[in-house]
């Protein structure tokens, strides 16, 4: 009976609802390396190998994909020991859709051995979620036929099994590869038929969508009448039922038809909106995530008030005693006391001491965990939606390729300044997970990023040169980010501007300075008549925060030198 409460216990934090593990990863994490090692105590095998694919889930989310797959590979491979192959499919397809944005083969590998796995058992449940994915992965890669079949044999199987929830996800699927493919009644028929199913189970998100998808609809046949009035329909619904990340896209999509229609007016009061909406979601992630550190700060420093007060009235009582003591006793019982009174104040001082010391560790970590779950959401949220939008821009090339060469040149200049943005966020990200960055760690991210101008730019010669006795120093995050900012600001001024052969960087060590120098042989400017205006500023504003300070100089015909130099740690 004990055994079998212990692994009761297991399998109920194994099989918690997905959107609770995924609210907090940083805690999730903790609680499922402890259900592991639960599972191992017991040599419960099934515990085990669902505590594996939770830490491969927990791993994903926070962007540690070596960790994320190792995981993945022994929940697996226990899995398969078990003989569970249903649960054993289910690993390899979501381990599949996790790799859609990082290798595309490698998704489609393992997506389709757990479609083969699933599909050889013949469990129809798991089969209707792998083939839409699957499906998703077909349309990232432009192979709408492809995707359609399976988003069609994802349909049947739920209509089979009556899954009113599910229909319509894979009916919308359907109808926008149908608009895609430039059959606009197919696709009205079938958000009707998801849009129905939806109505009649009251699924108010799912109502919410589909008014949506029916905006998105009448604007690509371009009856902006009905595609505004659907557009009004969806911001009403999502604002009463407080969906702000659809409210925000309703006002985007809103203001695109009215820009159409020349209606410059209303374009840019729906545009107000959707920014406005937009600001409102990240300004309230933002107070709340910090109004919860400020409660706890205010409680962590009223208790730390209370044992101060604590500490003074013993001490006060204890002086008092003594006072009374001497008074009636001999002088030499109240020096004892005295001494007594006097060690006990000192093990109340260092108590103090000791709590001020662990309030303060534990308001680093917190801290820190604030940090890291505000990259988190960075990573997930804006890095998934400006994906999106890369991914949206180019299938409308791709539907717009024989019309205006203007609106697709303007929407391939979106997509790449969109990759740029991701780039820099991922850069943003990278500093925000550390709490010092290693030299070496910089080190290799300049030479990737040299490396990745060397491929872009055809004719120019780089050159990356590093002391090696680099090992001891480290930087602070603040710190790290704006060297490689600096660095990578003068290298694009290089590229940019300067018309150089040879650009080189080279990273000194010089008693207790670091010193970088980012040199061009380019046209080089005059200095005396030259403005710089903000790049210039940009540069002495990172070198400001670095403690250092920033040299630019160039003559004309004989190139430009950036020279940064602050204190080494």
């Amino acid at each position: 009976m004990a055994q079998n409460n212990i692994t009761k216990q297991i399998d109920s934090v194994n099989n918690l609802p997905y959107q609770s593990k995924i609210a907090n990863t940083t805690k999730f994490l903790k609680i499922y390396q402890d259900n592991l090692a639960k599972a191992q105590k017991a040599k419960y095998k099934i515990g085990i190998a669902d505590s594996y694919s939770n830490l491969s889930l927990m791993y994903y989310f926070q962007g540690k994909y070596d960790l994320n797959t190792a995981y993945m590979l022994k929940a697996t491979r226990l899995y398969q020991q078990l003989n569970l192959k249903d649960k054993q499919a289910n690993s390899f397809a979501v381990y599949g859709y996790q790799l859609k944005l990082r290798d595309m083969n490698s998704a489609v590998m393992y997506m389709q051995k757990g479609m083969k796995l699933a599909e050889s058992i013949k469990d129809e449940f798991s089969l209707s979620g792998i083939y839409d994915n699957y499906g998703v992965l077909k349309e990232m890669q432009n192979q709408l036929d492809s995707a359609l079949f399976f988003y069609n044999k994802s349909l049947k199987i739920k209509e089979k099994l009556k899954d009113n929830p599910g229909i319509p996800y894979s009916a919308n699927k359907i109808a926008l590869v149908k608009l895609m493919q430039n059959k606009p009644s197919e696709a009205k028929t079938l958000l009707d038929y998801a849009y129905k199913i939806r109505s009649d189970i009251k699924d108010v998100y799912g109502i919410a969508e589909n008014l949506n998808y029916y905006g998105f609809y009448f604007k690509q046949i371009k009856d902006d009448k009905q595609s505004i009035s659907y557009f009004k329909q969806a911001i009403e619904w999502s604002k009463k039922h407080d969906f702000p990340y659809l409210t925000q896209d309703n006002y985007k999509e809103l203001s695109s038809v009215y820009e159409r229609n020349e209606d410059f007016r209303k374009a840019l009061q729906a545009f107000k909106n959707h920014i406005e909406v937009k600001d409102s979601i990240f300004n309230s992630d933002v107070r709340n995530k910090q109004s919860e550190l400020d409660i706890e700060y205010e409680t962590e420093q009223k208790e730390k008030e209370i044992l101060i007060q604590k500490a003074k009235l013993a001490e006060k009582n204890l002086w008092i005693l003594g006072g009374f003591s001497l008074a009636i006793i001999a002088i030499l019982l109240g020096f004892l006391l005295f001494s007594k009174q006097k060690q006990k104040t000192l093990q109340l001082q260092k108590e103090n001491e000791l709590k001020d010391a662990l309030l303060k560790i534990e308001t680093q970590n917190k801290l820190q965990e604030q940090r890291l779950r505000i990259s988190r959401d960075l990573h997930d949220n804006i890095g998934s939606q400006l994906t999106f939008i890369i991914s949206t821009i180019d299938n409308l090339k791709y539907g717009l390729k024989n019309q205006d060469e203007k609106i697709i040149n303007k929407l391939t200049s979106l997509s790449g300044f969109t990759k740029e943005t991701i780039a820099e966020l991922r850069d943003t990200i990278w500093a925000m997970n550390k709490d010092e960055i290693s030299f070496e760690d910089l080190k290799i991210r300049i030479s990737n990023f040299i490396e990745n101008a060397q491929i872009a730019s055809s004719g120019i010669d780089f050159e990356f040169n590093c002391q090696d006795h680099f090992a001891p120093i480290s930087l602070s995050s603040v710190e790290g980010i704006n060297s490689y900012r600096i660095i990578q600001e003068s290298i694009n001024n290089a590229l940019k501007h300067a018309k150089a052969t040879k650009v080189s960087v080279e990273v000194l060590c010089q008693n207790q300075f670091i010193e970088i120098i980012i040199k061009d042989n380019g046209i080089g400017f005059n200095e005396a008549t030259t403005n710089l205006g903000n790049g210039l500023s940009n540069l002495k504003k990172r070198a400001k925060e670095l403690n250092g300070e920033i040299l630019v100089t160039s003559q004309l015909k004989e190139g430009t030198t950036v020279v940064l130099k602050f204190n080494k740690k």
